[in-house]
């Protein structure tokens, strides 16, 4: 029987080190953000988490210190889970390690962070917020951000090859350049004190989410840590969802990527359509304001991420990883987005404005038809595109 029990947990464990499909990624993320509107009544979320931590952060700095709140906010909970998701499963893997860049790579990467703070302020919400959730709450805000995410992706690509030819070396794939390695026993000891610190992060924001805030909070920090792992174990990178779409080193990556955002709308959207015709959400739960500004937003945010090599989960995940890089752009963006959201955002509403169109204003049927179609015509078009250009997407 022993033998048995150590024969299932190498399978189980074999099983956790293989890559997840994007496609099942996407079937995740979707229920995940059914789930949320059960537990927050509002889809799964980043940057109001980056929110609440940078405006904690400022006001300690101004004499008022309330820590609760990180512990009271489901996003700020949601976002640790997330990132303790990605630090067990790059454990589970043995893909967690300290990982260094040169300092232009670290200013690159802390001018990500601001022009995605920036981003996210214009557009309500980053990728998931502005984007696949903001679809998925059935909010038209999410598919106006959708051509400036692609342009964006695409000026970010363009300038990366230049960077690249300028500095004449390539780009990696990732989009990192690590450091030479250092010594083993002194790169082990980095790792440990890093993942000490993090497993100590990770418990705690589990027990304060109980503690301080309830079952309902500590419902989100695991569907996060869901999230997180599931975003590490199948590298699902918006980033390079935006970057490589029209080509690019891993164009058939981000392919698989765009296929995995579409099939998360659709599960998503259903979901959520049921949960407010029932009426257990208010129909215009998330629904944000659409208009310019989420395109421009769109277009600052996908050139940021790129840059930093990053969107908003994937500074999270990469920092449960170890790359320092990703803490970097993490910095930034919470050093700034607080002032951008407090400040720019109300400034550029009032000068371009917006509408809080909602989906549903088609009939519940009518919104999703739309999302459906929208989907899958998205599907085609990225097959199409990866078709044209002789790209095998998947086997």
């Amino acid at each position: 029987m022993g033998g048995y029990l150590g024969y299932l947990s190498s399978v189980m464990a074999s099983a956790l080190k293989r890559p997840m499909p994007e496609w099942l990624a996407g079937i995740i993320f979707g229920i995940v953000n059914i789930l949320f509107f059960v537990v927050a009544s509002k889809p799964f979320t980043i940057y109001t988490g980056i929110y609440v931590w940078g405006s904690t952060i400022r006001d300690a700095v101004t004499g008022s210190i309330e820590l609760a709140r990180v512990y009271l906010d489901f996003t700020s909970v949601s976002d640790l889970g997330l990132l303790s998701g990605a630090f067990f499963a790059a454990l589970i893997a043995r893909e967690f390690h300290v990982r260094r860049a040169s300092l232009g790579d670290y200013a690159h990467a802390a001018l990500g962070g601001v022009l995605m703070a920036l981003g996210v302020a214009l557009a309500w919400g980053c990728n998931w917020g502005g984007f696949l959730s903001a679809i998925t709450a059935l909010s038209l805000h999410g598919y106006t951000m959708l051509p400036g995410l692609v342009i964006g992706g695409y000026l970010g690509a363009k300038y990366l090859e230049w960077r690249a030819e300028r500095m004449l070396r390539e780009v990696e794939l990732e989009l990192e350049e690590v450091a030479a390695p250092e010594p083993r026993r002194a790169q082990a000891g980095k790792d440990a004190v890093y993942g000490l610190l993090l497993a100590a992060v990770a418990s705690a924001s589990a027990l304060l989410a109980y503690y301080i805030g309830g079952g309902r909070l500590l419902a989100a920090f695991m569907l996060g840590f869901v999230v997180g792992f599931v975003i590490q174990r199948s590298r699902f990178c918006f980033a390079t969802a935006f970057r490589d779409l029209l080509g690019g080193p891993e164009m058939a990556r981000s392919i698989r990527l765009q296929v995995g955002i579409a099939i998360a709308m659709i599960v998503g959207a259903t979901g959520v359509a049921l949960l407010k015709y029932m009426g257990f959400v208010d129909p215009m739960a998330y629904v944000k304001y659409a208009g310019p500004l989420n395109f421009i937003g769109g277009v600052l945010f996908a050139f940021g991420m790129v840059i930093a090599g990053s969107c908003a989960s994937g500074m999270l995940w990469r920092v449960g990883e170890g790359h320092l890089k990703a803490l970097a752009a993490l910095a930034a963006a919470v050093a700034t987005y607080p002032f951008m959201k407090d400040y720019v955002r109300p400034l550029a509403l009032e000068l371009v404005g917006g509408y809080k169109v909602p989906l549903t204003s088609l009939g519940y049927a009518g919104a999703l038809i739309l999302v459906y179609a929208t989907a899958i015509a998205w599907i085609a078009l990225v097959l199409y595109i990866a078709y044209r250009r002789g790209v095998r997407v998947y086997g």
